[in-house]
């Protein structure tokens, strides 16, 4: 990367994102303090960015669009921590390997509940000709990175990243932007909505984007998704789980984390357990002793060493 800088404030990190591709909102996670690196560069027509962070919410709002703002599809290539995609009207996870697209000329949400690593190009629709309406169609579809084009994509990914032909001349610029584009069209061009959506997948995805809501529920969760709760329970019981346990789980993961995190010891643990959705903080202890074998205060004693 030709430019790298390192930031401890969100503001800074939200005005790099949106000088590199267009207009965002980013918000770090539960008031957390924050600390991100963002590095960027050129190649030709394309903009190429590696990004580590702390948990964050990035957003492309409706409010922040204009019609002078860079028409792109973005290529993401998650490296590390758990992230999701919401455009259009679909919802994916992400996992460590995962190639995703999604457009600016369309609102969409993306929640990083860790700490993560992920390299985006973004690059101008019209480079794709004919192909950017197919792209379109195939936002928050993930497409795995170890095998078949995904591989050789992500291979260039880290090349150009790592300075591979920064110091070239403009015209091999040029070919190198080609190829890229080539590469993605051929890595996505044939992944079907069909073939990669799973409805626990868009499921999950909601509920780890709404687990603040105290209002989250097996009821409100299949409301949300037009099914029944019944069908929401066959769908979780053919994975050895129910809802409401998987629910309880990911707060309690959550709760645990930051009342370990040293920087948050001065939030009470009741601030804690709200903002993770949990309003009921005096059977809080008990939760968490079932869960992790350890209390509310047993687990901030052994934060302080």
């Amino acid at each position: 990367m030709t430019d790298v800088r390192s930031m401890d404030r969100i503001e800074g990190f939200e005005a790099a994102a949106s000088e590199a591709f267009a207009p965002l909102r980013i918000r770090a996670e539960g008031g957390s303090p924050f600390h991100g690196e963002f590095g960027s560069m050129r190649v030709d027509e394309l903009v190429l960015t590696r990004i580590q962070a702390d948990p964050v919410t990035v957003k492309r709002e409706r409010s922040v669009m204009s019609s002078t703002d860079p028409d792109l599809i973005k290529v993401a290539w998650h490296v590390s921590g758990r992230a999701g995609v919401d455009q259009g009207g679909r919802q994916c996870l992400l996992r460590p390997g995962d190639l995703v697209i999604y457009e600016s000329g369309r609102p969409y949400e993306l929640p990083f509940w860790e700490s993560y690593d992920t390299t985006v190009v973004g690059i101008p629709a019209y480079l794709f000709g004919a192909h950017a309406d197919q792209l379109r169609q195939r936002v928050a579809i993930p497409v795995p990175a170890e095998r078949g084009t995904g591989a050789l994509l992500t291979t260039m990914l880290q090349g150009v990243a790592a300075g591979t032909g920064s110091d070239a001349a403009a015209s091999a610029q040029h070919h190198l932007a080609t190829a890229l584009v080539s590469l993605v069209c051929a890595a996505f061009v044939d992944a079907l909505p069909e073939e990669a959506e799973d409805p626990w997948e868009r499921i999950q995805a909601y509920c780890l984007a709404n687990l603040s809501d105290p209002g989250l529920s097996v009821e409100s969760v299949a409301s949300a998704h037009r099914v029944s709760p019944r069908y929401l329970h066959k769908l979780c019981q053919a994975r050895g789980f129910t809802l409401a346990r998987w629910i309880r789980t990911e707060r309690l993961s959550r709760i645990r984390r930051d009342l370990g995190d040293p920087l948050l010891a001065d939030r009470s643990t009741s601030a804690v357990a709200a903002r993770w959705g949990v309003l009921d903080s005096g059977h809080l202890s008990r939760m968490l002793r079932a869960e992790f074998g350890e209390t509310a205060r047993e687990i901030r004693a052994r934060s302080r060493g």
